[in-house]
């Protein structure tokens, strides 16, 4: 059996490429999503056995709402513990108590994440196509063997990309109300400084 065609060859190894550009791709975007997460909310922290944040004042902020199409639950201070707060203007503009939104789901299946995972898997599907469509043109043994088994790797390896989205959670949590995108009642009450803006305990504070 002769050596597989260069052309083989080089088809195999753009391939392979695509398959590390894919990983690399969602790998990155994973990690800025999570630096995002962490600036948003600041030095709040996240107490998953009571699904409730703590402030850097020690105050707790509640579920409130959970947003099915969003998959976003809100939590919300008591607006008397935030308004009366001595950093108040450090952490929010509301009148209504400071808010942070956290995404119910794990990467991928965040909003941000399908997208992300999308580009990945598209990336995957083109290392895929390119040796299945030269196989269509090359006849001989070797280079069939080739492309053949370079298209069996970046299936297997591109499948944990797919399965992941496949495997998306259902369901919403029972302990809070639903709300569906910002209602005219809600919209006074949502605290857009505060979605978007974490809070750091000033310096001073730090050293005293």
């Amino acid at each position: 059996m002769t050596a597989p065609d260069g052309s083989a060859w080089l088809v195999a190894a753009y391939s392979g490429c695509l398959v590390v550009v894919a990983y690399s791709f969602d790998l990155l975007a994973r990690r800025v999503a999570k630096r995002s997460q962490a600036w948003r909310n600041g030095s709040f922290t996240y107490h998953p056995d009571h699904d409730a944040w703590v402030c850097p004042e020690d105050q707790w902020l509640w579920p409130t709402t959970f947003d099915p199409e969003q998959r976003t639950m809100r939590y919300r201070a008591k607006p008397s513990v935030c308004n009366s707060c001595p950093v108040k203007k450090d952490c929010t503009s509301s009148a209504h108590g400071r808010e942070v939104v956290r995404e119910v789901d794990p990467w991928p299946h965040s909003e941000a994440g399908r997208f992300h995972r999308g580009i990945a898997c598209a990336i995957a599907v083109v290392a895929l196509l390119l040796p299945v469509g030269l196989l269509v043109g090359m006849h001989g043994p070797a280079e069939v063997l080739l492309l053949g088994l370079t298209a069996v790797g970046v299936a297997l390896c591109g499948l944990p990309l797919a399965a992941h989205l496949w495997q998306a959670p259902t369901g919403f949590p029972e302990h809070v109300p639903q709300q569906v995108g910002t209602s005219p009642d809600l919209e006074a009450v949502v605290d857009r400084y505060a979605t978007r803006w974490g809070f750091t305990r000033p310096r001073q504070e730090e050293q005293t």
